[in-house]
């Protein structure tokens, strides 16, 4: 553990941060464009299209190579992509020479995960009909972990597209449902994440589908033939307990096979915060879809 992530959970606890997210889960921000292709690295180059007005945008370099990444990003659902995001975008594509592609999926209470499903699977479509020589993977992280599941359940069915041999959720958020008896305690734990906040944005996304459907639950959902998973928690999140069962159901499913890394004392997506284990994960990330 570094010095940083010793503090960053007492500092989030004083700060009383899950007061300032249950606010931004339920008055979420439209005014953010971190994704802008304009903010990334010059040295990048990046292909975008609109799909039905959401941004679907590929950064690649000259070095770039046929892997592919298709990114969700996490925000309970709500909350627009954050300057992170695109910053382990760079590093990917930089560093590892992957190219990624970012999807701005819709977002509740405005839609539901149908209209987000439908565009994920059109930009898919579309995606890997451009780029037909790559390779192509998933990647998401906190509900977008959870969409990313979501979203390989259904494609395995889909016989006239690619499906990603690898796959990797951060922090998934796989059960909006919340119905976990083991919950309760890691609520306690957990310095960012609101149980009520999750509880709301959870319903809003679903529509009118129950919670426990596999489309916005996917731990309900089938878990064979799923290719390789790497799968991301750490153990003072509030979806620790549903991370922990969903590596129980994986390692027993057929057709797939799961690395699994528990961050000991960090808390959920930590990836997105500047610790010295983010910079570890993210090089894993980008190793195991090398590997």
């Amino acid at each position: 553990m570094s010095l940083l992530s010793d503090i960053a959970v007492p500092i989030a606890k004083l700060v009383n941060m899950k007061k300032y997210k249950e606010k931004d889960f339920l008055n979420p921000r439209r005014d953010t464009d971190f994704l802008n292709k304009k903010n990334f690295d010059k040295s990048l180059i990046t292909d975008e299209q609109f799909i039905d007005k959401y941004q679907v945008l590929t950064v690649f370099s000259e070095e770039s190579h046929s892997r592919h990444i298709i990114f969700l990003h996490g925000g309970a659902y709500v909350m627009r992509a954050v300057r992170a995001h695109k910053n382990i975008i760079e590093k990917l594509v930089k560093k590892f020479h992957l190219k990624v592609t970012f999807i701005d999926y819709p977002l509740a209470p405005e839609n539901t995960v149908d209209k987000a499903h439908n565009t994920v699977m059109d930009a898919y479509k579309q995606i890997t009909g451009k780029y037909k020589t790559d390779e192509f993977y998933l990647f998401g992280d906190s509900s977008g972990g959870g969409l990313a599941l979501a979203f390989l359940q259904i494609l395995k069915n889909e016989k006239d597209l690619p499906f990603p041999k690898k796959t990797v959720l951060m922090s998934p958020w796989t059960d909006v449902s919340m119905t976990n008896e083991e919950i309760e305690e890691f609520a306690e734990k957990d310095p960012l994440l609101p149980l009520n906040g999750l509880i709301v944005t959870g319903k809003q996304f679903a529509g009118e589908l129950d919670v426990k459907n596999p489309m916005i639950s996917p731990i309900y959902g089938n878990m064979d033939n799923l290719g390789e998973i790497f799968l991301i928690f750490g153990t003072n999140e509030i979806l620790y307990p549903d991370c922990l069962k969903l590596s129980d159901m994986l390692e027993v499913a057929v057709g797939t096979s799961v690395k699994i890394k528990i961050g000991e004392n960090l808390c959920h997506d930590w990836i997105l915060a500047p610790l010295k284990e983010s910079e570890e994960t993210i090089d894993e990330i980008g190793k195991f879809f090398l590997k």
